[in-house]
């Protein structure tokens, strides 16, 4: 980032997209996570904690120190949307209050004295960069003076049509996560969020694999059990020789569907001779594998068969 007047900062993530550092005109800060919690942030003269009201993101309590100082703690005072409207010291006085348009964008800030302290939370799940003016909201960013996000909700159509909308109504709801606009905090005091560092999980809004799939390379499909013998080497020499001569696929290979991989129910002949004629087959998705297959019991059982499957073996012929 380059602003107007030549100032510059970069920032940093890790690999769950959690911002862990920025550093603006040279000078880095630092930040820590638990699960989706921005819980700490330390620079090279400051260093900071976060703690909120559990099992939700609204801020309670800010501990906060500098250079050789001890942290002080200083406490939230929220609206009704967990937004920090107040932060008082020990003894009840206010260091830091601020009012907001409808949107987030502070319409006026009044800090106390001289040494006064920089309060970057705003609405629940934003943390405000003055570099930029941009609140960052774990997933993306949001521009309060607009009152959008700067880029396309990741979970596309699963959170809504308009995906740079912040929320339906910024009075009433929230989104922590800057993922969906469906946390509506008036009946509760906060959003639900998981425990800990589970994470979170991300609807991609893609569409499910449709039950008949043609050109499918059947090198992507996995074996759950072996072929073997005189029979079985003679159905894939059948279909080899078919699928070198114009094999129309009309039967499709079964398979079922688990964490993106294609598990062979019936048509391991068909898949063995594809794979040797590098032709590509035709599949059906089962969805319910009990009314499918009495034999299996669960996809585990599935899993584990094609973990434990051996090589087929198919006799050679033999040349005269």
């Amino acid at each position: 980032l380059t602003r107007p007047d030549g100032q510059t900062a970069s920032y940093r993530y890790d690999a769950f997209g959690r911002r862990i550092s920025k550093t603006v005109n040279g000078e880095t800060t630092e930040f820590f996570w638990q699960g989706d919690h921005l819980v700490a942030e330390s620079s090279e003269n400051e260093y900071r904690s976060y703690v909120y009201e559990p099992g939700t993101f609204r801020p309670l309590a800010l501990l906060d120190g500098k250079g050789p100082k001890k942290a002080c703690p200083f406490y939230y005072q929220l609206d009704h949307l967990g937004t920090p409207q107040e932060l008082t010291d020990y003894s009840g006085d206010i260091v830091w209050s601020a009012q907001y348009d409808a949107y987030g964008k502070v319409a006026t800030l009044t800090l106390a004295g001289e040494d006064y302290l920089n309060q970057p939370l705003r609405f629940q799940g934003q943390y405000f960069d003055g570099e930029s003016g941009l609140h960052y909201n774990r997933h993306r960013y949001y521009d309060p003076r607009l009152g959008r996000y700067l880029t396309p909700d990741p979970i596309k159509l699963a959170g809504g049509l308009n995906q740079y909308q912040y929320v339906p109504n910024p009075t009433g709801w929230v989104d922590p996560l800057g993922l969906n606009s469906n946390c509506p905090p008036p009946n509760k005091p906060g959003c639900e969020v998981p425990g800990g560092s589970d994470g979170i999980t991300v609807d991609e809004g893609e569409p499910n694999l449709p039950a008949i799939a043609h050109n499918i390379d059947p090198k992507t499909l996995k074996r759950i059990h072996t072929i073997e013998g005189k029979t079985s080497t003679k159905k894939v020499e059948d279909y080899k020789n078919k699928m070198r001569n114009g094999y129309d696929p009309v039967d499709p290979i079964d398979v079922i569907e688990h964490d993106g991989n294609l598990y062979i129910l019936d048509g391991h002949h068909r898949a063995a001779a594809a794979r040797q004629t590098s032709t590509n087959v035709t599949i059906k998705l089962i969805t319910d594998l009990i009314k499918y297959d009495r034999t299996l019991n669960s996809i585990e059982d599935v899993i584990d068969s094609a973990n434990n499957v051996g090589l087929d073996r198919l006799e050679h012929r033999r040349r005269r």
